[in-house]
């Protein structure tokens, strides 16, 4: 049972763009949200100063500090022991599940929903043995945030949340699902609950692969993939390979995903994709967790997805930039 007799409490784990938009949103909409960050300096700024999210229609929704906790991760283990939480928002990038999970594995019995939103494949088994006791969902979004600093964050456009159980199909939905649905639609989100989790997944994975390392390597917006026809071609060898490698698998796709693919990059023509804001700051990327998972698929399929292999370990050896 969510809650009990208290008031539901929702733990946002990562405050990057994602954390910062979804959680304070929610916090906007009058939930209670505990944000844990990766450093002591970022929880500090929050609660001195609040949340500032700008709203692609020229609002700027302002949430005031006092009005949620905010704490370093490393705390979460022994703030958890004073009061449970109900509701996890894992909002981390893969590189940053390791951590997360670490501080979560010392949680006794993790009696709880855990609300997955990496990129990728391949994470939810893994947090899902990790934590018998609790019920891991994926979340799937199309939404885009581009965070300023460590305590504002501007919402690129609208998009849409499905949430769903993964590697579970059919399962029904449990109430704990609708209850996130809710919360999120009253924040602003569009989101709904889903029986098909792994066809968006694989659908979005097919999307990442293709934009992400592209936009990356040459540093552009998305839309400016299809100014011209050498990146175009290049577009379309990675998801040639991709889809070659679902056929293996069985991975049902659609049939026009190519052009949702196109459609993506017009649709969202002045963004820039999160892999190659990672690029462009110096930070890791998640190109393991998308092109990776491309060609460990291949492998295991006794493929080559070559044009994945080399994206991969081209954005793999961009230099990071030491903190």
């Amino acid at each position: 049972m969510l809650g009990g007799g208290t008031n539901l409490v929702i733990d946002v784990i990562g405050a990057g763009s994602l954390g910062l938009m979804y959680g304070g949103a929610l916090v906007y909409a009058g939930e209670e949200v505990r944000f844990w960050t990766r450093t002591r300096a970022q929880a500090a700024r929050l609660l001195e100063n609040g949340i500032t999210i700008n709203q692609p229609d020229g609002q700027v929704w302002s949430v005031q500090a006092g009005r949620f906790e905010a704490r370093e991760l490393v705390s979460l283990p022994e703030e958890w022991r004073k009061k449970p939480g109900h509701i996890i928002m894992l909002m981390t990038k893969q590189g940053g599940l390791q951590e997360s999970m670490e501080m979560l594995t010392k949680v006794s019995k993790l009696d709880t929903a855990i609300f997955c939103f990496q990129n990728g494949t391949g994470h939810i088994p893994v947090i899902t043995e990790a934590f018998p006791s609790a019920r891991v969902y994926a979340a799937i979004t199309t939404e885009g945030a581009k965070r300023i600093d460590e305590i504002e964050v501007t919402r690129a456009g609208y998009g849409e949340t499905h949430i769903g159980w993964s590697y579970r199909a059919g399962a029904p939905i449990e109430a704990e699902v609708d209850t996130l649905v809710h919360k999120l639609l009253k924040a602003g989100f569009d989101t709904k609950s889903s029986n098909e989790i792994d066809r968006l997944i694989y659908r979005k994975l097919v999307i990442n692969a293709v934009i992400n390392p592209l936009t990356s390597l040459w540093k552009i917006p998305n839309g400016e993939l299809l100014a011209s026809q050498e990146r175009m071609e290049a577009m379309k060898q990675l998801y040639t390979e991709a889809v070659a490698v679902y056929d293996a698998h069985r991975i049902e796709y659609d049939a026009n995903l190519w052009e949702q693919v196109v459609a993506v990059c017009q649709s969202t023509s002045s963004n820039w994709s999160s892999m190659c804001m990672d690029v462009l700051h110096g930070r890791p990327t998640e190109i393991a967790a998308i092109n990776g998972s491309i060609v460990a698929m291949a492998r295991e399929a006794e493929m080559r997805a070559e044009g994945h292999q080399l994206v991969w370990k081209l954005i793999e050896g961009m230099p990071l930039r030491r903190e």
